[in-house]
């Protein structure tokens, strides 16, 4: 077992988002909160419990539109108003600054 010098934010979404996921009428699935997985975020492990919101106020607009982006690619019917206040109603953060890889042989990373 080693340890990854990142902490992990995890991103769940909220109500308003099922809302607004669910208001396209284009056949696809319907999403439940329930079934919902979260999304993790690798940040700085200088970040912590005590201010990870540090960092997450300057980089939440990069998180809120990839969460957007993995329902809907077409960002024009993206909600207009994605400030940090939307993206509080819109999402539950929680945080880990300790990070274990179990699995063998070597993080691979993939630039997007």
């Amino acid at each position: 077992m080693k340890t990854i010098n990142r902490t992990i934010i995890t991103v769940k979404v909220k109500e308003p988002f099922v809302e607004w996921a669910n208001s396209f009428d284009d056949g696809g699935p319907k999403m439940e909160i329930a079934n919902n997985h979260p999304t993790a975020f690798l940040i700085p492990d200088r970040y912590d419990k005590f201010n990870y919101e540090d960092f997450l106020k300057k980089n939440f607009k990069i998180i809120f539109e990839s969460e957007l982006d993995s329902w809907m690619v077409d960002p024009s019917v993206w909600p207009q108003k994605r400030t940090y206040k939307v993206f509080q109603e819109w999402f539950d953060v929680q945080i880990s600054d300790m990070v274990f890889d179990l699995a063998k042989g070597d993080v691979i990373t993939e630039s997007f």
